[in-house]
């Protein structure tokens, strides 16, 4: 049995409160997210990103493995054409300092997909087999074709594209927990 209140509290302690619990079989896996990552995405290929990834039919058979999920929804003012890149990989930080202390729960299972590809290292070798930190590279919601914007309309927040600059700027992270 999972004690969200628990789960809850980590989140709490890491000053992250925007977040929906979920049904990981009702996240939207769709294969146009993975064509507009191959065609249009400038991290394309890098190491947690396609064709680095698992295919669409596959994520979307990871997502059925699991039964209690979160959507967190990260917030920052910025602008959109000089992305925070500091704020992100502080935010990746707290993210898998909630993954390990949900590990340590004992829900084994526990996998996050990060609010963004994979920024933890400057200079990344653009190659997941010569990645320097294997152990902390995490994919984004995108990389696994997640449909973010209906996926986390569905589970009742709002989500808009960026249309004007600068603007708040929404980053989702879905963390599996089990």
């Amino acid at each position: 049995m999972i004690n969200k209140e628990k789960i809850e509290s980590i989140l709490k302690n890491q000053d992250l409160s925007d977040y929906k619990w979920i049904n990981p079989k009702e996240i939207v896996v769709a294969h146009w997210v993975r064509v507009k990552c191959t065609f249009g995405c400038a991290d394309y290929g890098l190491g947690t990103c396609p064709p680095n990834t698992p295919s669409v039919h596959d994520c979307n058979s990871f997502f059925k493995e699991y039964e209690t999920g979160m959507i967190i929804r990260l917030n920052i003012f910025a602008d959109k054409n000089t992305y925070p890149s500091e704020w992100s990989r502080e935010m990746t930080n707290k993210l898998l300092s909630i993954e390990r202390e949900i590990f340590l729960l004992g829900f084994q299972k526990v996998f996050l997909l990060n609010q963004t590809c994979c920024t933890l290292c400057k200079d990344c070798t653009g190659n997941r087999l010569d990645c320097k930190d294997k152990t902390k590279s995490r994919p984004s919601p995108e990389s696994f074709a997640v449909d973010v914007y209906k996926t986390v309309r569905n589970a009742g927040l709002d989500i808009n594209v960026i249309s004007e600059n600068p603007s708040e700027i929404n980053r989702i992270a879905i963390l599996l927990v089990e």
